[in-house]
């Protein structure tokens, strides 16, 4: 019988093409025995495809029967702290899809319901989880860099809305690709630079593309599911109700700024990303990582030898997956903590808010 017994809810994509095989690649110390969906030909299928035991179509009869020790929460955000905290108090620990909600105060207490019931709650900041951005805290953290007083971060689709899913839908997903791809970016950024606390932001949102149909041919791949996905729900221009583009400028305690854009539809040649760190003793640059620096009298550029990850879809689930076990077993501490997502949410908060009424947010 396998240690841990993981129960998934939600049988979109990002359950199929992340959380699961994720799991699956631990070894023998997980198992995933059961899947719901509230569509129930879609748990099926699923369970079909991963050889799952158990199938629902209601969550909480999940919880309720099955006696699980993790669940994986794959869901559209606005359901996230819902199923969390009933989770969390079925006995079970929590691997949740990022955002964690749609606000800070529901992540709190998304954190405070884990703690009363002694359950762990990670939530999957993968970007973090790759070989690159590891050897760049290692170099951050080193203090080559001096002090950082600037990052950037940017990803940046040409036509890339998901089609597949509800992250179009405000009641849903609460945002567009600020939520979607911006989390990521920011997470990772703020990480790197040792986690200062978010004090002010300015942010500003558009919808310009996806509330209107320009008839193009796109692809599932093009939107985030390079692996496609399990009978994705049809989708309709008319559902869009979130920004398709966010830009923003994040004031931190210190002194330091954070520069932040990203889009999922933008006239621009190719779909683009890129993040970069500027400290008074060098500079950080990344895919391909890059330290900028001087050697005596010389300006240099030092790229590290980094080990090369799998050519998988999603690898980052694999990694935070073997790592939560991990950290279960009592093996390793906790990346992605608690101060940190919250730090990250009252960023994103704020830049909503500043974008809302169009002047700069304090962060109390």
């Amino acid at each position: 019988m396998a240690k841990y017994r993981v129960g998934v809810i939600g049988a979109g994509m990002i359950a199929n093409a992340g959380h699961i095989p994720g799991w699956k690649s631990v070894g023998d110390d997980v198992e995933v025995v059961a899947v719901a969906n509230p569509t129930l030909e879609k748990a099926q299928l699923t369970a079909a495809n991963e050889g799952i035991a158990h199938v629902y179509d209601d969550w909480r009869q999940m919880l309720d029967e099955m006696d699980l020790d993790i669940v994986s929460v794959c869901t559209p955000n606005a359901y996230h702290k819902e199923q969390t905290i009933a989770a969390v108090e079925a006995g079970a620990h929590v691997f949740c899809e990022k955002p964690i909600a749609t606000c800070c105060d529901d992540a709190a207490a998304m954190y405070a319901a884990a703690e009363a019931a002694g359950r762990r709650l990670f939530v999957t900041q993968t970007a973090r989880f790759s070989s690159g951005s590891m050897a760049a805290k290692e170099i951050a953290a080193s203090g080559q860099l001096g002090e950082i007083y600037y990052a950037e971060c940017f990803f940046m689709r040409r036509r890339g809305i998901p089609t597949w899913g509800r992250f179009h839908m405000k009641g849903d997903s609460a945002a567009g690709p600020l939520y979607d791809l911006g989390v990521h970016m920011v997470d990772k950024i703020l990480w790197l630079m040792d986690s200062p606390k978010v004090v002010a932001a300015s942010g500003a949102t558009y919808t310009k593309f996806g509330n209107r149909d320009e008839g193009l041919a796109t692809s599932l791949a093009e939107s985030g599911a390079p692996a496609g996905g399990l009978a994705p729900r049809p989708y309709s221009h008319e559902e869009f109700t979130v920004e398709d583009m966010a830009a923003g400028f994040i004031r931190l305690e210190g002194g330091a700024t954070l520069a932040v854009k990203t889009s999922w539809a933008a006239n621009i040649p190719e779909n683009s990303g890129g993040s970069a760190i500027l400290g008074t003793e060098g500079g950080l640059s990344f895919d391909p990582l890059v330290l900028s620096t001087n050697m005596g009298s010389y300006q240099v550029n030092v790229e590290p030898r980094v080990p090369r990850d799998l050519d998988v879809d999603f690898y980052g689930h694999w990694l935070a997956a073997a790592h939560f076990v991990a950290v279960l077993n009592g093996e390793e501490e906790q990346i992605v903590a608690k101060e940190e997502v919250l730090n990250v949410m009252r960023a994103l908060d704020a830049l909503h808010e500043s974008a809302a009424q169009a002047r700069e947010v304090r962060v109390d």
